[in-house]
């Protein structure tokens, strides 16, 4: 599928965010973000987290959360991008697996979230995890 107006605001979404946390300066922290919008319309960001300890969480599970924490589940289209300090490039990643079923997991509609993993191109989450691990946890 080609990637639509709605979808070039999001990727911009998920840059900001990445500006937005640099301040923070933690290692391994904010060189990536992640934008979701949901069926009724919201936005949520997320940014990366590293720790020297090892912990940490991609920017996907951060905006997932702050999706969560505000009574939604179910997520239209994601996108995650990278931001290259060196070059001082974006790049638009695809998701990891670990993310990948965290989506399948909250909400059995999400096999149908659009997935933005390049400039011109997104796909479904079913196609990028024809099979799941295990089953959605959603009651």
């Amino acid at each position: 599928m080609g990637l639509t107006k709605k979808d070039k605001e999001l990727i911009e979404e998920a840059k900001k965010i990445i500006v937005k946390s640099k301040p923070i300066r933690l290692f391994d922290t904010g060189d990536a973000g992640s934008a979701l919008i949901t069926p009724k319309g919201n936005i949520y960001q997320g940014v990366s987290m590293g720790l020297y300890c090892g912990m940490g969480s991609c920017g996907e599970y951060n905006a997932i959360g702050s999706m969560i924490s505000n009574g939604e589940k179910q997520i239209k289209t994601i996108v995650t991008v990278w931001y290259n300090e060196k070059k001082k490039k974006y790049k638009i990643m695809s998701l990891c697996g670990k993310c990948r079923e965290m989506i399948w997991m909250i909400c059995k509609k999400n096999k149908n979230t659009e997935v933005i993993i390049s400039k011109s191109k997104k796909v479904k989450l079913k196609e990028l995890l024809p099979y799941p691990w295990g089953e959605s946890m959603e009651k």
